[in-house]
């Protein structure tokens, strides 16, 4: 069962998760599901789902995971408002960023939003900000594929049972069914430009 720690608050833009908790309550009323039973599945306490819904505490992005993947539905549907816009621009600093404690172990761990969430987008693609001296993040397997291109640092990425170093030009793809982790190799902070197809995350 998750800790009521995966909780904790990091530094986030605390309007980018107003509705968080209300939309994670109106997609288990959809399903009927009582709060335990979301719970249960997620692994989570009873406790801890409720603050959330309520908007009394954030979640981190481990809990958030386990709770849409119980609902069935995607991270990025609940931290990026509905666009169906054709042509979206970030400017420099002012893409959506989340962080948590549960994403990448360590602090300093976040995601950059490149492609605002809509029901028919085909793919997803962030900017990831991994900590150095991190634990590995995963395991992770689902339907897609994924590529990625390291802009900064090293990455630790092990696919499959087989652990690669990918460095500052280099670029990685995999087939996401493959059980796959990653983590900062070294003691540099690592920064990735990753893209996965579908939506899954």
């Amino acid at each position: 069962m998750a800790s009521e720690s995966e909780a904790k608050a990091e530094t986030l833009h605390e309007s980018e998760f107003r509705n968080i908790g209300f939309r994670i309550r109106v997609e288990r009323r959809t399903r009927k599901m009582r709060l335990k039973d979301l719970a249960d599945t997620a692994g989570c306490s009873e406790s801890l789902l409720s603050r959330v819904e309520n908007g009394l505490v954030i979640p981190s992005l481990t809990t958030l995971h386990r709770l849409c993947r119980a609902l069935g539905i995607s991270v990025t549907a609940l931290l990026n408002a509905d666009s169906d816009e054709s042509l979206v621009i970030y400017r420099n600093g002012e893409r959506p960023k989340y962080s948590g404690s549960g994403f990448v172990e360590g602090d300093g761990s976040m995601a950059e939003s490149l492609v605002p969430y809509a029901p028919q987008r085909m793919l997803e693609a962030h900017i990831m900000h991994v900590p150095s001296n991190g634990d590995w993040c995963g395991p992770y397997r689902h339907a897609g594929e994924e590529v990625g291109y390291v802009l900064e640092g090293a990455l630790e990425l092990k696919v499959n049972g087989t652990v690669s170093i990918i460095n500052v030009g280099d670029s990685f793809f995999f087939e996401s069914e493959l059980e796959h982790f990653y983590r900062a190799s070294g003691d540099a902070h690592c920064r990735i430009i990753w893209v996965n197809t579908p939506v899954t995350f």
